[in-house]
């Protein structure tokens, strides 16, 4: 007697993969990526190394897997290598004579795996030379295509393998350099991109390419859900479809006072999709075949697919770990989640992880109920996604309510430390309606008990949620209402964090000079601080006077050298004064420290300004590149970009470049757009 057939009714897994990444055997059921695929496939061909990059669980193995390597083996004239792996490191260095490193060991092994035998001591170049040549009818060599999966293991070692780290980027890059046909995929998360970019020169002589993976567009993720239909007896009624997508888009904030906040997300989590899509599937009775909007309700519920996930993930965790279900349900439950409805986080510690070994984290993590982010060189852990929070309180409840346990109290009424620390969790997230709901209870809280510092500290959060949520009026008015207060008060400290939180809000609007104003009063009352002196130095810069922002950079690194802000800011105006050691040497010392993301762009592409300026046209190629594939439609990147084509002889370019810097949306600076209108001057009417 024969079972149902994969995609049958019948088939509890259904045409849908549940909550792992697809096989290249499955790629009939890979739905929603076909665009990126060829993105991918055409920039491997074309670019000697290229880098697939995206958040944890975005899917960048499955459409690996599923959608780039079945585009690969279909194609003509390549030669494709299995997919390379380094995972499963030993903690020390291979017992070989000599010495052997162990990333490079792990690699070959992948890449051999097809019965192919290597030498413990033979290098990648070695292994790839060795292979057997494959030639087209015309003698021409097959493009040699390799791909590394899950990167970032390379960079999750301890530091005491930082050597073996960099002869294993030494011996990619030799391969690279003598295997002219091998071209280079790699594949990695966000968080550790800015660990690979410090190897890109070390690792290729060429500019790496960047495709970056984000989450399945609305258009996309109704092809992901619809697509795997195709071939069964099963189908979507007109309409029901798109009823799901929105479903799997909306997320629903419940805060501490019990009131809620739906959001609707743009993009649609693939990992979301294929947990709700699995479990519809597998709780449809037997003979529907076409999927209305009363199935949907009764068996598409994204709270109940959430919960049969995470039920299962624990259950999984307990057999591995041998904690027991009561003791993982209450460390995910009190750890990852805030009384105030939030994500929380938990740092990952040499053996630990909020109390509990770290296998307990790995084992949830593999099964993505947590994911986990590098930041402040620490791994920090959280719920893989906001949708789960509801799921796994309801499901703990469950759990409790049947084994007896006793049900935690209830919350005690909303205080206003409570509430601020709510509003600054909302904004943590994104959650702005919440965020100003709680500021706004706090404020008020605080106003009738007379409490005037607390309540100008709310003012403070309310204004900095209007400014994060883009409001920039209202971020003015909450600042100036807390200045008045604080000025009351007395309170030096206070006032000057808020002008200058004030010279922010007026920065962003494009106001520099009243940005300056406030700026200045900062330094005035406190002259040692260094943020203020930061705020200043581009206020001032932004504003049209470079000589004064160096100066005033200057100041704020005498009383911190090691400023990475600081030293980006002072880098960037001596790039641009045409300083080129002196702005080369700041700003290597800026990417040495804790330079923030969001001012990478910036800095990187001044570098590409400095290093052309010194002849170093290679490696400002490969920062400028850089700076391109952080952000493709930075104006301040094509200005300067005009400005390195100009310092080559390149006219033409300088012009195309320096008028596409006009054109960026946010406009530039003023100070930017009087050198781009001055370079389009310069050049002659044939070049413009």
């Amino acid at each position: 007697m024969t079972g149902p057939t994969p995609g049958s009714p019948g088939d509890s897994h259904g045409p849908y993969i549940g909550p792992r990444p697809f096989r290249q055997s499955e790629a009939n059921r890979f739905f929603g990526r076909r665009l990126e695929a060829r993105d991918v496939m055409s920039l491997w061909l074309g670019d000697q190394v290229t880098v697939l990059h995206g958040a944890s669980a975005v899917g960048k193995t499955s459409l690996l897997q599923a959608g780039v390597l079945p585009l690969a083996s279909r194609r003509a004239g390549v030669d494709l290598l299995p997919v390379g792996s380094l995972n499963h490191q030993p903690a020390r260095p291979l017992a070989i004579q000599p010495p052997r490193n162990s990333f490079s060991h792990a690699l070959l092994g992948t890449w051999a795996q097809l019965g192919q035998l290597h030498a413990p001591d033979i290098s990648i170049a070695e292994f790839l030379a060795s292979r057997a040549r494959q030639v087209s009818r015309t003698g021409d060599p097959h493009y040699l295509l390799a791909v590394i999966d899950q990167f970032e293991m390379l960079f999750k070692t301890f530091p005491a393998r930082q050597a073996e780290r960099d002869g294993f980027i030494d011996e990619l890059g030799t391969a690279l350099r003598q295997v002219p046909a091998l071209k280079l995929l790699l594949v990695i998360s966000d968080d550790r991109l800015g660990a690979l970019g410090a190897y890109s020169g070390q690792l290729s002589d060429h500019a790496l390419s960047y495709v970056r993976l984000d989450r399945l567009s609305r258009d996309g993720a109704l092809d992901a859900v619809a697509g795997p239909l195709t071939g069964t007896e099963r189908r979507f009624d007109a309409g029901v479809g798109e009823e799901l997508i929105d479903r799997l888009r909306t997320v629903v904030y419940t805060d501490l006072a019990g009131e809620s906040a739906t959001i609707i997300e743009d993009r649609v989590e693939p990992l979301l999709l294929q947990i709700v899509c699995a479990e519809l599937w597998s709780s449809l009775p037997g003979g529907v075949q076409i999927i209305n909007s009363r199935d949907l309700r009764a068996f598409g519920g994204t709270d109940q697919a959430l919960t049969h996930f995470y039920d299962s993930a624990i259950q999984a965790a307990r057999l591995e770990t041998g904690h027991s279900e009561e003791q993982l349900r209450a460390w995910v439950e009190t750890t990852f989640i805030t009384e105030h409805g939030t994500r929380g986080t938990a740092c990952r510690g040499i053996l630990m992880t909020a109390g509990m070994p770290n296998e307990v984290a790995d084992a949830l993590e593999q099964r993505h109920v947590l994911t986990a982010e590098y930041r402040a060189r620490s791994i920090w852990l959280q719920l893989g996604q906001d949708a789960m929070i509801a799921p796994i309180r309801a499901a703990n409840r469950a759990w409790r309510a049947t084994h007896g346990r006793s049900v935690p109290q209830l919350p005690a009424p909303a205080t206003p430390v409570a509430l601020s620390a709510a509003a600054e969790a909302a904004l943590a997230e994104g959650n702005f309606p919440s965020a100003h709901r709680f500021a706004r209870a706090a404020a008020a809280n605080y106003r009738q008990a007379g409490d005037s510092r607390r309540m100008a500290y709310a003012l403070v959060l309310e204004g900095d949620i209007a400014r994060s949520e883009g409001d920039l009026n209202a971020a003015q008015q909450n600042l100036q209402a807390a200045l008045s207060e604080f000025a009351i008060l007395e309170d030096r400290n206070s006032t000057v964090r808020t002008l200058s939180a004030l010279a922010n809000v007026y920065f962003l609007d494009g106001d520099y000079q009243t940005a300056a104003d406030f700026d200045r009063q900062a330094v005035e009352r406190l002259p040692t601080d260094v943020q203020a002196l930061i705020g200043l130095g581009y206020a001032l810069w932004y504003g049209g006077s470079t000589a004064d922002a160096d100066a005033t950079f200057t100041q704020a690194l005498s009383w911190d050298g090691s400023s990475a802000s600081a030293l980006a800011g002072r880098g960037q105006v001596r790039a641009e004064m045409r300083e080129h050691a002196a702005a080369l040497a700041d700003l290597d010392s800026a990417f040495a420290g804790e330079l923030p993301p969001a001012e990478q762009i910036d800095a990187r592409s001044a570098r590409a300004l400095a290093l052309a300026g010194l002849s170093r046209d290679e490696e400002a190629d490969r920062d400028l590149a850089m700076a391109r594939a952080l952000d493709p439609g930075a104006g301040r990147t094509q200005r300067r970009a005009a400005r390195i084509a100009a310092l080559r002889g390149d006219r033409v370019l300088a012009a195309d470049q320096a008028r596409r810097a006009l054109q960026a949306s946010p406009p530039l600076p003023p100070w930017d757009e009087a050198d781009a209108r001055h370079l389009l001057e310069t050049l002659t009417p044939e070049d413009v």
